[in-house]
C-alpha cells in the first residue's frame, strides 16, 4: 500500500478553490435558470399582444424603454424566446440551468425537429468552441440570414491621412491573404535572415538554422514580432502588409518558416477535402483554391492522422509544426482555448524524460496554456489514441484520435486506475471508471 504525504497548505488552497468553484457553478446555473424564466415570460407577453396594453408598439420596444436594454438585445430576446419554445428538449435543459444562453443561441442556428436531441446531447458533451466546430457539419437553418449569400468585397479609400482599407474577401482569398500577411511579417522584421537562406523543404537545413538561432538569441534584444507560429497580431498587421509591399517591389527570396503562412488543404482517403482553419468552407470554394492558389496538401487516414515524420532532434520541424496545426485546426489544442497566436510546441512526454520529437508526442499549445502545464495546473496524458487533459479543479477532457475533447470527469487512464486499486476503498469509494 502506498503512503502519500499531504501538504496541509496545499490542502487548504484546494479546499478554498473547490468552495469558490462550487459557488460559481451554483451562481451560473441560477443565472441560466433566471434567463430561461425571463425569456419564457417575454414569449408569453408577446404571444398575448400585451405591448400596447402597457404603452409600447412592440415587446422589444417595451424591453428597451422599461429596462434600458440595447435595442438589438431586446429584439434578440424576443426572437430567441419564440424559437426555443419550438424545441422542448433544448428548452428543458435551458430551464434547468444545464445549457447556457450562449449555447442556446448557437444551437438554434442548426436545430430541426429531427436533429434536436442529437445536437443538444452533443452540446452536453462539448465546450462552446468545440461545439462551434462540430456544428459546421450541419447546415444552418436559423433564420433568413442563413439563406443569404455573403457579399465579398474589398474597398480602398485614399484620403489626406493615407489610405483606408476594409472588406470581406471570399474564403479562399482570405486564406491566401492571411498566409501572405505572415510572409510579410517575417520579411518586414528580418526573421528570415536567421535561417541563412535555408530551403524550407529541407528539414535538416531548417533544424541547423533553428539551433543556430537558439544559440545567439539570448544575446539579442528580444524581438517584438510576438506572433510566433501563429498569424500576425493586430498591431503588427501594418508591418505585415508593408512586408508584402516590400516583397512585391523587390522580389526577394523569402524563406517560409512558419505554418501559418500556408493555405492548407486536407484530403481524406475517401476523396473528400476541407480547409482545417475554416471547416465551413463549401467544397466548391475548396476546389477553387486548389485550382488557383498555392496550397500545401496533407493526406490523412480515416481517423484524421497525418503520416508521422519522426526525428531525434528536440525542435519540431517545419513539416511537423504544419501537420500539428492542421490536425488541431490551426489553434491551441487545449479544450476551450481558441488562441491561434503565440503557439508553442509541447512534448507530452518531456524531452528530458525520453520523449521523442514525433507527431504522436507533440501538441500545439498557446503560451498561456503551455505555462499551465509547466506550472502543474494542467496535466496532459496520452494513452494509446486517447489524450487526457486533466485540470487542477478535477475536470477532465478526453480527445480520441485528435477529435474534439469531450468532458469526461469520471474516466481514468490505466495507470491511474491501477494506482486507485492500490489505495484503500478503490473503485467503490471513488465512483470512477475505466475507458
Amino acid at each position: 500500500m502506498t503512503t502519500t504525504t499531504v501538504d496541509p497548505v496545499q490542502q487548504v488552497c484546494d479546499a478554498i478553490a473547490s468552495e469558490v468553484c462550487q459557488s460559481i457553478d451554483n451562481a451560473h446555473r441560477g443565472m441560466t435558470r433566471n434567463k430561461a424564466e425571463l425569456l419564457d415570460a417575454i414569449r408569453r407577453f408577446d404571444e398575448m399582444g400585451l405591448a400596447r396594453e402597457v404603452g409600447n408598439q412592440t415587446t422589444a420596444g417595451g424591453l428597451t424603454r422599461r429596462y434600458g436594454m440595447a435595442s438589438s438585445t431586446a429584439h434578440e430576446y424576443v426572437s430567441v424566446a419564440h424559437k426555443i419554445h419550438r424545441f422542448p428538449y433544448l428548452e428543458q435543459h435551458f430551464q434547468e440551468g444545464i445549457i447556457s444562453y450562449s449555447v442556446v443561441r448557437l444551437l438554434l442556428k442548426y436545430l430541426t425537429e429531427d436533429n434536436e436531441r442529437e445536437l443538444v446531447d452533443l452540446a452536453l458533451e462539448l465546450g462552446y468552441h468545440e461545439l462551434e466546430i462540430a456544428l459546421t457539419a450541419h447546415g444552418e437553418t436559423g433564420g433568413e440570414d442563413a439563406e443569404k449569400q455573403p457579399e465579398y468585397y474589398l474597398r480602398l479609400h485614399p484620403n489626406k491621412h493615407g489610405l483606408r482599407l476594409h472588406g470581406m474577401p471570399n474564403p479562399g482569398d482570405a486564406a491566401a491573404l492571411l498566409a501572405a500577411l505572415k510572409i510579410g511579417e517575417i520579411a518586414y522584421n528580418g526573421v528570415d535572415e536567421l535561417l541563412g537562406g535555408a530551403d524550407p523543404a529541407d528539414d535538416e537545413a531548417v533544424d541547423r538554422a533553428g539551433e543556430a538561432a537558439q544559440g545567439i538569441e539570448p544575446a539579442l534584444t528580444p524581438r517584438q514580432t510576438a506572433s510566433g507560429d501563429g498569424l500576425p497580431i493586430g498591431r503588427k498587421l501594418g508591418q505585415a502588409l508593408m512586408g508584402i509591399v516590400h516583397i512585391a517591389r523587390t522580389t526577394p527570396k523569402t524563406t517560409l518558416a512558419t505554418p501559418a503562412a500556408h493555405v492548407n488543404i486536407v484530403a481524406t482517403t475517401d476523396g473528400r477535402a476541407y480547409m482545417p482553419n475554416n471547416i465551413g468552407v463549401p467544397s466548391a470554394a475548396v476546389a477553387n483554391v486548389i485550382a488557383n492558389a498555392a496550397v500545401r496538401f496533407n493526406t490523412v487516414d480515416e481517423t484524421g492522422l497525418i503520416l508521422n515524420s519522426s526525428r531525434s532532434r528536440r525542435l519540431a520541424s517545419n513539416a511537423q509544426i504544419n501537420a500539428l496545426m492542421v490536425m488541431w485546426g490551426g489553434q491551441c489544442a487545449a479544450p476551450g482555448c481558441t488562441h491561434t497566436r503565440f503557439i508553442e510546441i509541447h512534448h507530452i512526454q518531456e524531452w528530458e524524460n525520453g520523449g521523442h520529437t514525433d507527431l504522436e508526442n507533440l501538441l500545439p499549445l498557446c503560451s498561456a496554456c503551455h505555462s499551465l502545464v509547466t506550472d502543474g495546473y494542467l496535466r496532459i496524458v496520452r494513452e494509446a489514441s486517447h489524450l487526457h487533459f486533466i485540470y487542477g479543479d478535477g475536470s477532465r477532457y478526453v480527445s480520441e484520435n485528435h477529435s474534439l475533447p469531450r468532458r469526461c470527469d469520471s474516466v481514468l487512464t490505466a495507470e491511474e486506475y491501477a494506482a486507485l486499486m492500490d489505495e484503500e476503498g478503490g473503485e467503490e469509494s471513488a465512483g470512477l471508471s475505466r475507458k
